[in-house]
C-alpha cells in the first residue's frame, strides 16, 4: 500500500469486510458506508474498559464518506504501521467503519527501524464477543454487539 494507492486499497478491503461480517452476524448490514478514525493505543486496560473507552470517544466522531478522511490518512502515512477496518456500527441503511491506525511511533525504537522501510499493513477485522471466542460451534452473533449496555453474557 503506498499514499497514492490508499483510497483503492481501502476501498477493496471494504467489501471484504462486510462480507466477513455478514458471514458471522445476523444482522443485515448495509454496503453504504460512512468512515470514523480512530488511533490504536497501548494502554494498560482491560478488554471491557478497553470497549468502553471506546465507545465513548467513537461516540461524538461524526460518520463521513471515505473521501473526507483521505487528506487526514495521507498525512499520517508516513507514522502508519498498520490500518484496520472495523464495523463500528451497522443498520439497515447505513455501516459505520472505524478505520483504526497505529502508529510507527507507538513501536520500541528497535522495531521501528527494523519495519521502516515497510509500507503500512491493512487488515479487515470483526470483533467476535467474549462469550463466542471459545466456541466449539460458532454461533452467529450481533455485530453492534460492543455498542450494546451490559453486552456480558
Amino acid at each position: 500500500m503506498t499514499s497514492a494507492s490508499l483510497s483503492d486499497d481501502i476501498n477493496q478491503m471494504v467489501p471484504r469486510l462486510l462480507n466477513m461480517a455478514r458471514g458471522l452476524t445476523w444482522n443485515t448490514i448495509s454496503d453504504n458506508c460512512e468512515f470514523i478514525l480512530s488511533e490504536i493505543q497501548d494502554t494498560p486496560i482491560d478488554a471491557d474498559e478497553h470497549r468502553k473507552s471506546s465507545k465513548r470517544q467513537n461516540e461524538v466522531k461524526h460518520p463521513v464518506p471515505l473521501h473526507a478522511l483521505l487528506p487526514t490518512l495521507r498525512l499520517l502515512y508516513s507514522n502508519l504501521h498498520d490500518i484496520n477496518l472495523v464495523i463500528y456500527q451497522a443498520k439497515r441503511e447505513r455501516t459505520i467503519i472505524d478505520i483504526r491506525y497505529y502508529p510507527r511511533t507507538s513501536l520500541s525504537e528497535a522495531y521501528r527501524q527494523q519495519v521502516a522501510a515497510n509500507p503500512p499493513m491493512l487488515h479487515c477485522k470483526v470483533a467476535i464477543p467474549p462469550w463466542l471466542a471459545s466456541a466449539t460451534k460458532q454461533e452467529k452473533f450481533d455485530i453492534n454487539w460492543e455498542r450494546r449496555r451490559g453486552w456480558t453474557r
